[in-house]
């Protein structure tokens, strides 16, 4: 990597490995990671500081990411001055069910997550903002890209995509994902039985924008062990309605 990057490259690397778990990283386990030469990490780490896009802890002398990304963060998510509105009804119905419920977006055919409700957790399923999401497996991936088009790109990003296996649920098989993603078009919702993790279930609605164009979802995760049909039903009529108001903000 090292002599085919320019130094904006190598810069944005060192950014998105440390932006990965466990979140702090040591100049050496950096250059380790992304076969750079460590003198040059320190320089960009340096330069990096100084302008607080990156801290450094003075016990362990490890790096994290630093409070002028956030800064950055913060304006991609509130660049849409409706966001605080469509938080608010992801929390409303959150309070309603009970459950996990978060907010994910598609752009660049990159699924991310922009809002993760942390009002009503019985068990704690939530990822951290700003993770991507696969497009075999989960709620999320499953349900934006059911709705991705036009349909021959959809097949074209899917049979190119490297499909990994997290559970024995987890969707591998291209011709399996698209039937699935065909399945979830019919029916206009999808459940996630243990894709991502053992033990849990989601339910994820697809977000249209004003042209009808695929936009987002809204999912719910919780424990599989205390869903019943009855309650299934009921978020997915609750998780309907809030899709339905957050399309009403989506231009």
């Amino acid at each position: 990597m090292d002599d085919k990057l320019t130094a904006i490259g190598k810069t944005i690397e060192i950014l998105k490995a440390i932006a990965k778990e466990p979140y702090t990283y040591s100049a050496q386990e950096l250059s380790h990671i992304l076969n750079i030469n460590r003198t040059t990490v320190h320089r960009i780490l340096n330069e990096l500081e100084q302008e607080m896009f990156v801290v450094q802890n003075n016990m362990n002398k490890k790096y994290t990411i630093g409070p002028s990304m956030y800064h950055i963060g913060s304006k991609y998510l509130y660049r849409n001055s409706n966001f605080l509105e469509i938080r608010t009804i992801v929390d409303n119905i959150a309070v309603a069910t009970k459950q996990n419920v978060g907010y994910t977006v598609i752009e660049n055919d990159k699924i991310i997550n922009l809002y993760e409700s942390e009002i009503a957790m019985p068990v704690r399923i939530t990822y951290q903002y700003g993770s991507y999401f696969p497009i075999n497996r989960g709620a999320y991936g499953k349900t934006i890209m059911a709705f991705y088009k036009p349909l021959e790109k959809l097949e074209e990003i899917v049979r190119s995509s490297r499909l990994e296996r997290t559970t024995p649920n987890s969707i591998i098989d291209p011709e399996e994902l698209l039937l699935e993603y065909k399945k979830i078009r019919e029916q206009g919702y999808t459940i996630s039985d243990e894709e991502n993790l053992l033990g849990a279930l989601g339910i994820g609605i697809p977000i249209f924008n004003s042209e009808g164009r695929i936009h987002g979802c809204i999912a719910l995760a919780g424990a599989k062990s205390m869903m019943t049909e009855d309650s299934i039903s009921f978020y997915i009529g609750a998780l309907k309605k809030g899709a339905r108001e957050i399309s009403k903000y989506i231009v």
